[in-house]
């Protein structure tokens, strides 16, 4: 006879089970209730995502054309060779016959092998990205199983380093698309400003996969193509371009710009050291990124508009306009440089030791005679020659809009020195100013700008995106005959006696005026000439003296205006030949 009391515990229990059981059972069956009748759209939606793999289709992308409708950059085909681990009659021998035939380094044949172990067998492993026809021609004729092809585009950069800081260059987006193993981007310079330009429409093609990532056909239905990037062209002159590259090159740093005044166009602009972009590509590329980021030289910077500089002796020309125009300067009176020149407590030095004796204006350009400028800068006052400085172009941002970085300069006077340095103005700040001394800061750009404006009367705004509209450049409301007076001096700099009379060129009767500028870095301290170190080019390179030359040609009509810096150079003389070498090449081409 069954207990009572164990009979009810037992039925107890059952009860439970039953109910719990059939609590469970509704759960289940409103879960797939909602799953089939309510979710059926999102669940169906999830379905498809596992069963198709969409491909992105990089289009090709638009160029960056020269003025000459030459391409600066553009997308070449190239192709990426994958392996497929399982699909090789012979893994071992698959991976030598692509070594050889890549030419690929050791380390990357490692790296292919251990990721061949790590991966499943049917995952791709990639062998080359950057395989050009010729070779990718050879390896398939052999009709190897395992090796795919992947077709995409590779940019090209035409003038290799000649410009790479102003042009930019594209690489991988900091945030990697899937299916989109070609996708780039414009990472600097005028590759990052037009890149939604250029960039193009990408396609898709919808790969079908089975459950485990296995690729087993194309849904062709889905395919969308690509559409070509706009292409963008630029004022730049790709002959005028390579000849000042090579003419900085003969240098350790430097920049230049050359302008047509008529327009404001960019025919050039330089900045060395510089990198080439090509070789970002090569499987050495980090190695090679690397050792421009070691140089102290920056070849990563775009010193024709980062770059500030001390103007030197090239902002006489400032001066003399600021002069001949407020009436202080008479271009007929002459002041007398015995290479020295006692003002207050102070002696101030010309450049020549012996002096140039009795100078007027167009001598003291010619010969940059220091002591006439001291003198006259005094005369002027620094209000006069600050008010024409900004006139003519200086702290002024031309590009801010297109490329990063601009700086701005500084052009000082007694607001700004109380503010920023925190003591007054003197007389000795007015003296030291009208030789582009003290705490005056210009860059390339902006000196080529002044060169232009004061050579043409015009208030010239340079661009570097090409355009059909001519620009019309208000006047600049100069005197012409005290433009006449100027322009004169600037003459004689490149004649025999002047400092730039080794850099005169004559293209068919067309010859080039300027002036020349030594921009101090530091002086050499005392300690240093008790060591014997007297000279510029006695010092460590980096505390060398900068050279500068400004020009304009041909003198009778100017068309072109050019600002060239050689960094530490200790003289303006290499920078006044580079400046003819682009001039000679512009000349030419008119």
């Amino acid at each position: 006879m069954i207990d009572t009391e164990v009979a009810r515990t037992f039925d107890r229990r059952s009860a439970l089970f039953l109910t719990g059981g059939a609590v469970l059972t509704s759960v289940l069956v409103l879960r797939m209730l909602q799953m089939q009748l309510f979710n059926y759209r999102d669940y169906k939606k999830k379905s498809e995502n596992n069963s198709f793999r969409i491909q992105i289709n990089m289009p090709e992308r638009g160029k960056l054309m020269s003025r000459n409708d030459t391409p600066i950059s553009r997308d070449a085909p190239i192709y990426r060779i994958y392996i497929v681990p399982e699909e090789a009659k012979d893994i071992e021998q698959l991976i030598t016959i692509v070594e050889q035939d890549l030419k690929l380094k050791p380390k990357k044949v490692e790296r292919i092998r251990a990721k061949i172990k790590k991966q499943l067998k049917f995952q791709p492993v990639l062998v080359s990205e950057n395989t050009d026809w010729n070779m990718l021609a050879g390896l398939q004729a052999k009709n190897l199983p395992g090796l795919h092809v992947e077709s995409g585009y590779a940019r090209i950069y035409e003038l290799g380093p000649a410009g790479a800081q102003i042009f930019g260059y594209v690489g991988e987006p900091k945030k990697p698309v899937p299916n989109a193993p070609f996708l780039t981007t414009g990472i600097t310079g005028l590759e990052k400003k037009y890149d939604d330009q250029m960039k193009g429409t990408a396609g898709q093609t919808v790969m079908i996969a089975n459950a485990v990532g296995r690729v087993t056909g194309e849904d062709k239905s889905q395919y969308i193509a690509p559409v070509i990037g706009e292409n963008v062209k630029t004022t730049i002159d790709d002959d005028a371009q390579r000849a000042l590259y090579d003419a900085l090159t003969q240098h350790r740093s430097g920049c230049g710009v050359a302008l047509e005044i008529e327009t404001g166009d960019i025919l050039a602009m330089v900045s060395t050291p510089s990198f080439d972009p090509n070789m970002f590509r090569e499987d050495d590329g980090e190695e090679y990124i690397n050792t421009l980021r070691d140089d102290i030289a920056k070849p990563f910077m775009n010193k024709t508009i980062e770059g500030l500089y001390p103007p030197g002796s090239t902002f006489k020309i400032v001066v003399a306009l600021a002069g001949l125009e407020s009436g202080a300067i008479n271009p007929r009176e002459k002041i007398f440089c015995p290479g020295h020149w006692d003002y207050g407590d102070r002696r101030y030095h010309c450049w020549e030791d012996k002096g140039h004796g009795w100078v007027d204006l167009a001598g003291a350009l010619k010969h940059s005679c220091d002591i006439y400028f001291y003198q006259m800068a005094l005369r002027i006052g620094i209000d006069a020659i600050k008010n024409m400085a900004l006139r003519l172009g200086f702290t002024e941002k031309f590009m801010d809009d297109i490329l990063s970085r601009e700086m701005t300069g500084v052009m000082p006077d007694r607001y700004w020195k109380e503010k920023n340095v925190g003591v007054r103005w003197v007389h000795g700040d007015t003296v030291i100013s009208g030789i582009g001394q003290g705490f005056i800061l210009a860059n390339c750009l902006q000196l080529a700008v002044m060169m232009a404006r004061a050579s043409s009367n015009k208030a010239v705004m340079p661009r570097i995106i090409a355009s059909d509209k001519k620009p019309k450049f208000d006047s600049m409301n100069l005197q012409d005959k005290n433009i006449k007076y100027v322009l004169k001096g600037l003459e004689q700099v490149l004649e025999p006696g002047g400092t730039a009379s080794g850099s005169a060129i004559n293209i068919n009767g067309m010859r080039m005026g300027g002036k020349t500028g030594t921009s101090q870095v530091r002086s050499i301290s005392k300690k240093e000439r008790l060591s014997g170190v007297l000279t510029n080019e006695q010092l460590n390179w980096h505390m060398r003296n900068h050279g500068l030359f400004v020009g304009y040609a041909p003198t009778d009509n100017p068309k072109y205006a050019v600002c060239v810096v050689t960094e530490h150079s200790g003289s303006s003389g290499p920078a006044a030949r580079s400046a003819s070498a682009l001039m000679r090449q512009l000349l030419k081409k008119k």
